[in-house]
């Protein structure tokens, strides 16, 4: 599902020269099959969220930087490509994701991104179904997402990554801000996704 060869990456200075010596990610070699559950662990600032990011292009393409190396996901190469390159295989999460939700309500955030996919309503009405199901959202669909607590505000984040048949999710730092209840009710999500 995921393979990345030599993938290395380096924050670049405004005169285009590595910020480092050293690039933040280094000659990465990894195989991730299909159902595997991967966990990305390191002390802070050393280059997790990176690394994550240039699974789904958002880096280089938004954070500035280079990339070197090979990224594969499903057979198809994407190294240095955009991120909408990615969308329709990677989800992503990101370690506060109700600064960037872009809807008010529950309903309109998880359809948000099939829409915007081209997804038709056929498609989105089926998997709005079953993500619901999944996340356990029947009861929040049309309640104001600053209403929710962190835990379920994760849970539709997650839910709005997925929700056009997504077949890879990066989730960074997903129980970070969250309390012990929070953080078991995303980890009981995520066991239910795979």
């Amino acid at each position: 599902m995921i393979k990345l060869v030599n993938l290395s990456f380096s924050y670049l200075n405004s005169d285009n020269t590595p910020v480092s010596e050293t690039p933040l990610i280094s000659r990465v070699n990894l195989e991730i099959a299909e159902g595997e559950f991967v966990l990305v662990s390191g002390p802070t600032g050393s280059g997790k969220s990176t690394f994550l990011k240039t699974l789904n292009g958002l880096a280089p393409n938004f954070t500035g930087g280079v990339v070197e190396g090979e990224i594969w996901i499903n057979g198809q190469e994407f190294t240095g490509l955009p991120p909408h390159d990615f969308a329709h295989l990677v989800g992503y999460v990101n370690q506060q994701p109700e600064g960037y939700f872009v809807a008010d309500t529950v309903l309109d955030e998880l359809v948000y991104g099939a829409e915007q996919l081209g997804l038709s309503v056929e498609e989105i009405n089926k998997n709005l179904t079953s993500m619901v199901e999944i996340l356990d959202l029947q009861a929040l669909l049309h309640r104001e997402l600053s209403t929710l607590s962190s835990g379920q505000q994760q849970r539709v984040a997650i839910g709005s990554a997925l929700i056009a048949g997504q077949k890879i999710l990066l989730l960074d730092e997903p129980t970070s801000a969250l309390d012990r209840v929070g953080a078991r009710e995303v980890l009981a999500t995520l066991k239910r996704l795979t």
